[in-house]
């Protein structure tokens, strides 16, 4: 059962850099020298504008995941990002959990600006938050730990595996009914899509033996240390040397 994990490592770090960016949007809106141009202007050119990103501003692909919209946006996305990343981060360790959250904010971020071809609204307004980045960690932690227990509502006991089920069904249903109220349902999808891809790319190379002996670490160093070890066989083969001592051809030594 999921109560509380650990706060620390890059999660904690994640969070805080998210409630700094908050705090600086309610300086632009609220403080001494706001003023409404200032904030539209910050939320405009750090968030996810599908109609600047193809005219070149890629930086958004990352920079929109850190702004929120609200003080409750902001709350539910951080405490769901540190009941299913801690999680993660310590099966992965903490640079594939960094690697992992940076290239769920540019799939989801070319999700978004894609679908925003076919809908106007999407291209022609920013997105924030890092909904997505939750999604992608619940469906990679639902993946790795389908029967791990959580309280949903924090009441009924459930299984992760039905829980991320059930929560994409909602984002589906939510996407013809309520995305033109502000929500991004098509980015908490896009950010699902990637958390099921990355951990089948994983799982295959595990199995295929290319990957980590297991989910925690970074297993990105298992190959170099295997191709140290062939070519040492190799270098060891060359020097062996058979000698036949005093004609007795039944003793060998090695060298």
């Amino acid at each position: 059962m999921i109560l509380f994990p650990p706060f620390r490592g890059f999660v904690r770090t994640f969070v805080f850099v998210c409630g700094g960016v908050f705090i600086l949007q309610q300086f632009a809106q609220f403080g001494p020298t706001s003023n409404p141009e200032l904030y539209s202007n910050l939320v405009r050119f750090f968030g996810l504008t599908p109609e600047l990103v193809f005219k070149g501003m890629v930086y958004q692909l990352v920079t929109w995941m850190f702004l929120h919209g609200s003080f409750i946006h902001l709350l539910f996305n951080m405490f769901g990002f540190w009941m299913f990343g801690s999680l993660l981060e310590e099966l992965w360790g903490t640079k594939r959990m960094v690697t992992f959250t940076l290239l769920t904010g540019l799939f989801t971020g070319l999700v978004i600006c894609l679908f925003g071809l076919m809908d106007s609204m999407t291209f022609l307004l920013p997105t924030i938050g890092a909904s997505g980045v939750v999604f992608a960690t619940l469906i990679a932690v639902s993946r790795l730990n389908p029967d791990q227990m959580v309280l949903f509502f924090f009441v009924f006991p459930m299984r992760m595996k039905y829980f991320a089920y059930l929560m994409v069904l909602i984002e589906f249903y939510a996407l013809y009914t309520s995305n033109q109220q502000g929500i991004s349902n098509i980015g908490h999808l896009g950010g699902a899509l990637f958390g099921f891809l990355y951990v089948s790319w994983t799982m295959r190379r595990r199995r295929s033996g290319r990957g980590g002996g297991s989910f925690g670490g970074s297993g990105g160093g298992n190959w170099f240390q295997r191709l140290k070890d062939q070519w040492h066989h190799r270098r060891m083969r060359k020097k062996i040397r058979v000698i036949k001592i005093n004609g007795s051809g039944n003793r060998t030594t090695y060298h």
